[in-house]
């Protein structure tokens, strides 16, 4: 079995979002399940305390503009920074933890090689001068730069939330170093309304996005399907110092703010294989930073699948999920459109 560090704190819950699908609930209702886990109760999870971010960590990737709205609107007692996110008192303070996490995380990471940083608000929507998507602070951006700036020399970053991740996209797309690959619900269906296939980089970042944008009612089966056939080989091919995986959770079919068809065991399987490739290029270095997921029964248990995929622990329910004839042909249409765009950069 393989140790597991969760980045957690209490003080993730102090961003307080009233009537609103990403609160404090999410994170409470998930710490629940893994303390009472077995990967808990034989200690092969630990759980630390993340750090908090200092703003000029925060300022490789976003602006000081940006950072004084959300401090002086904190300041100020909270309100809306974007018709859909909101700061409270605390959100400041709580969105440099947010990002600490992914700090800490890096910290620990060559003594614990498989993390989860369990943190909130998210970050995939946050671009470098705007707040957005519930999003303050672009966490797992945070998390790369900082991560290049200590020695690594080669980031990839996995978004399997069912929305794509605009501002990490932005933010790294004229980057060679950080590569984003995102699969998601098709943007023309689906906030933010971007993460097309031909989006994949410009200048010296070009090709080094992939984008992955399923059709609504997309099953668990047909995302695997798209990580094993594209994502996977790429992966192989730019041989990453770590993996970032900005870990979504809104994918679940029982979750009303997308319209894929994951399950449970989708979560555990994606994890599956990124565990094999990561093993093979980055000596098995990951770190997954929570990302949306709002259903508040299937978005921990998924959690816990990923958790029991971190550790290596063969789960007795797990099912490899099965395609079917119609989606089949749908997938290979979709491959095959990415395959051609992805070729001029890559062996897929």
């Amino acid at each position: 079995m393989e140790k597991i560090a969760v980045i957690y704190s209490d003080d993730y819950l102090k961003h307080k979002v009233t009537k609103h699908p990403e609160n404090p609930l999410r994170l409470t209702k998930t710490i629940e399940i893994i303390e009472k886990s077995w990967l808990y109760k034989s200690g092969i999870i630990s759980i630390m305390q993340p750090i908090k971010a200092h703003e000029k960590e925060v300022l490789y990737v976003h602006s000081n503009e940006l950072l004084m709205r959300i401090k002086k609107l904190a300041e100020h007692g909270g309100g809306k920074i974007a018709p859909d996110t909101y700061v409270s008192r605390d959100s400041y303070n709580v969105a440099l933890l947010a990002a600490g996490g992914g700090l800490k995380a890096l910290k620990v990471i060559n003594e614990v090689k498989r993390v989860f940083v369990l943190c909130r608000p998210p970050g995939h929507h946050a671009e470098r001068d705007v707040a957005r998507g519930f999003c303050l602070i672009n966490n797992i951006a945070v998390t790369a730069r900082n991560a290049l700036n200590m020695g690594f020399k080669r980031i990839f970053i996995l978004d399997w939330d069912a929305h794509h991740g605009n501002g990490t996209q932005k933010i790294f797309y004229e980057n060679p170093n950080v590569f984003y690959a995102s699969i998601h619900q098709d943007g023309k269906t689906l906030y933010p309304y971007s993460g097309g296939i031909e989006e994949v980089g410009i200048g010296d970042g070009e090709g080094y996005t992939i984008n992955i944008p399923l059709p609504p009612n997309s099953s668990g089966a047909m995302a695997i399907a798209c990580l094993y056939e594209i994502i996977i080989p790429v992966i192989e091919e730019f041989k990453p110092d770590i993996i970032l995986i900005s870990a979504g959770y809104d994918g679940h079919w029982r979750d009303k703010l997308a319209d894929l068809r994951y399950t449970e065991d989708t979560y555990y399987n994606f994890m599956k294989h990124i565990i094999e490739v990561a093993e093979k290029v980055s000596n098995g270095k990951i770190i997954a930073m929570l990302e949306g997921g709002y259903d508040l029964k299937y978005t921990p248990q998924s959690i816990l699948r990923t958790l029991e995929a971190m550790g290596d622990h063969i789960y007795y329910e797990i099912k490899e999920e099965k395609i079917n004839v119609i989606e089949k042909r749908i997938i290979e249409i979709l491959i095959k459109k990415a395959k051609k765009v992805l070729s001029k950069y890559w062996n897929v």
